[in-house]
Order: structure tokens, then C-alpha cells, then sequence
């Protein structure tokens, strides 16, 4: 399973025209458990974490029903001479490093909540925490 991958830009575009959270947008469904990870460019830490997170997505792939994690990495672009649209990401976002990895979950009555947050977490923690919250996005979508 590849980490589906969305340009901040157009993510800060949805949220301006749909008036909702970054968290409402991209954790659409009951069900399910939304990793995502916020990287930009010439992050050493988010370049490193890249392939580790790629092979831990593939292993939920195998293990798990594929419909119940959902992978996302968020990219923000950012040169020496262009550091407006990392700022910009960190106030509509509320992170302050590269990476930062978020585990978010629908409900029913107040959309969807952050369950975990994390800066370049071991591979092994962030995979109890998604195995967390799939237990709960499926106790969340059968109440």
C-alpha cells in the first residue's frame, strides 16, 4: 500500500472552500483510522522516516482488511528562498516539526478527533497506536 500523498496547497484550498477542519476533510469516513504524516522538503528526519513508513503501510496492507488504515502524507513544499508555505502549514496544521504524524478517527457527533500525535515516533509505537485507534474507529462506526 502506497502512503497516499496530498500537496498542502490543495489540502489549505479544500479547507477554505468547504469552511471544515483539515481533520474533517481527511478523516471523511467512520471506520477507519487516518495516519498522517506531515513532511516537507529538505527534511533529513522526514527523508529518513519515508521508507520505514512505506514498509509499515505495506505490512498493514498484508495484515490487516486494507479498508481500515488509511495512509496519507502531506507535502509541503520548501526551498531556502520559499519557507512561506511550511509557516503557512504549521498554523493551519498546529504542528511545530517535520515530521509530525497524526492518527485521527471519525465520530458521529463531533467529527474527527486527533488520537495521537507525534514527532518521528519508533515505527513500533506508531504501529500500537493505528492498532489502537482501528479498534476504536470500528467500535466508533458500530455504536
Amino acid at each position: 500500500m502506497k502512503l497516499k500523498t496530498i500537496e498542502f496547497v490543495d489540502l489549505e484550498r479544500k479547507i477554505s472552500a468547504k469552511g471544515k477542519s483539515f481533520r474533517d476533510i481527511l478523516a471523511s469516513e467512520m471506520g477507519k483510522a487516518y495516519v498522517i504524516v506531515i513532511s516537507r522538503d529538505g527534511c533529513p528526519a522526514c527523508e529518513s522516516q519515508k521508507p520505514r513508513l512505506d514498509k509499515l503501510a505495506e505490512a498493514f496492507a498484508m495484515e490487516k482488511e486494507n479498508d481500515k488504515t488509511v495512509f496519507i502524507r502531506i507535502h509541503v513544499k520548501y526551498s531556502k528562498n520559499f519557507k512561506e508555505e511550511a509557516l503557512r502549514s504549521r498554523d493551519v496544521l498546529g504542528h511545530y516539526f517535520f515530521p509530525t504524524n497524526i492518527i485521527l478517527v471519525r465520530t458521529r457527533d463531533r467529527g474527527a478527533i486527533e488520537l495521537f500525535r507525534s514527532v518521528e515516533p519508533r515505527m513500533s509505537e506508531l504501529k500500537r497506536n493505528i492498532n489502537l485507534a482501528t479498534e476504536i474507529a470500528d467500535m466508533l462506526d458500530k455504536t
